[in-house]
């Protein structure tokens, strides 16, 4: 089983996958839906779900080729050393900058919207000395961890969801079916490779739980009851702000928790809403930089990733300041690209060595 030693169960990694699909979708999945579909982003939505799970389902199948190597070993069982490699240096790549993107949200949601006059570095290092601790901890521990969060962030985000239902006004979706086709057909790819393409992050950690018979079952549940919460979360930003401040509003979840008031009593309690994304994207980043660490050193023959950590902690630290000059670069630039990389990492490397597999395998079946 190679450099990793650690292994998780299969409900862990079922609510990593959760916290990796949510992520840091909770806040930012009703701007990027509504942007393209207004107000029809909920049925654009709706229908990305089945395509997403036959995404999902076609890395599993790629994955379950040799349940015990990972990606990296997988693209070069499959394509060769020098096709594999190249492959394997693609994700690597896709897992460090996704992992810096993270850290970069993380920092400017904490200096825009709670913490305006810490400077982003302060939060952006507190951040990566998490993540730095929590990887030197192993996945095992990053696994029962989650465990422990999943519960407070569940209860916190059903309880945003339902507290904000009596401010519901439905006329707020019309006129329905008003998008012209191409638009809803953009909005759709990114609401099937957003969310779930990031997934593919899970070709690293797949092989390290321990399966049984019904985990891919799990899988698909965990995922579809995820997308019902993120819908939700669409539907409710539709219905309570509106389809302008949906789309203009990047933080637009956010926004929706400080709508709550309860009598008059029970109100301001966004910071539960910060919290929970906050859990989620700690989660999701640790996986991509976890990813990226294991990967490299799997690729140069290393004893060990954990040497990696630090040095890599540093590379993300200053990584994440040249992603981006500001905030409006990333929410207005970046999006576009972004989905095309997920369309590519989740769907079309996956696919092209499924293919590959395939052929070599009828091949080597008729020679002998």
């Amino acid at each position: 089983m190679g450099l990793e030693k650690d292994r998780i169960s299969t409900s862990q990694m079922v609510i990593l996958g959760l916290f990796t699909f949510i992520g840091d979708m909770a806040l930012v999945y009703p701007t990027t839906m509504t942007s393209g579909a207004k107000q029809d982003a909920w049925i654009a939505a709706l229908i990305s779900i089945p395509l997403g799970l036959a995404l999902v389902k076609l890395m599993i199948t790629l994955a379950n080729i040799d349940p015990n190597k990972n990606i990296i070993e997988l693209s070069l069982q499959i394509l060769g050393k020098w096709v594999g490699g190249a492959v394997a240096l693609y994700y690597l790549f896709f897992f460090l900058l996704a992992a810096s993107t993270y850290v970069r949200e993380i920092e400017d949601f904490m200096c825009t919207q709670i913490y305006e006059r810490t400077p982003g570095e302060v939060i952006r290092f507190m951040a990566i000395v998490l993540l730095v601790y929590g990887l030197h901890l192993g996945l095992e521990t990053l696994g029962r961890a989650a465990q422990l969060f999943f519960p407070l962030f569940a209860i916190f985000l059903m309880s945003l969801l339902l507290l904000l239902f009596p401010q519901v006004q439905l006329d707020r979706l019309y006129p329905i079916l008003n998008t012209p086709l191409p638009d809803m057909l953009h909005t759709i790819m990114f609401g099937v490779f957003y969310p779930f393409g990031e997934l593919c992050v899970f070709f690293m950690v797949y092989p390290y739980a321990r399966k049984h018979s019904k985990t891919s079952r799990d899988i698909f549940i965990a995922l579809f009851l995820g997308a019902v919460g993120l819908n939700l979360i669409l539907f409710l930003s539709l219905t309570v702000l509106g389809v302008f401040s949906s789309e203009h509003q990047f933080y637009a979840s956010y926004i929706l928790a400080q709508r709550i008031n309860i009598a008059n009593f029970l109100q301001r309690i966004e910071a539960f809403m910060a919290i929970t994304w906050i859990i989620s994207t700690y989660f999701k980043t640790a996986l991509y930089f976890y990813a990226f660490t294991l990967g490299t050193a799997q690729l140069l023959k290393l004893k060990s990733h954990r040497p990696l950590i630090f040095p890599v902690g540093f590379l993300i630290f200053g990584l994440t300041q040249l992603i981006a000059k500001d905030i409006i670069f990333y929410i207005k630039e970046i999006p576009v690209y972004w989905v095309d990389w997920d369309f590519t990492y989740a769907f079309v490397l996956p696919l092209m060595m499924l293919i590959v597999y395939h052929i070599r395998k009828r091949l080597a079946t008729n020679s002998s």
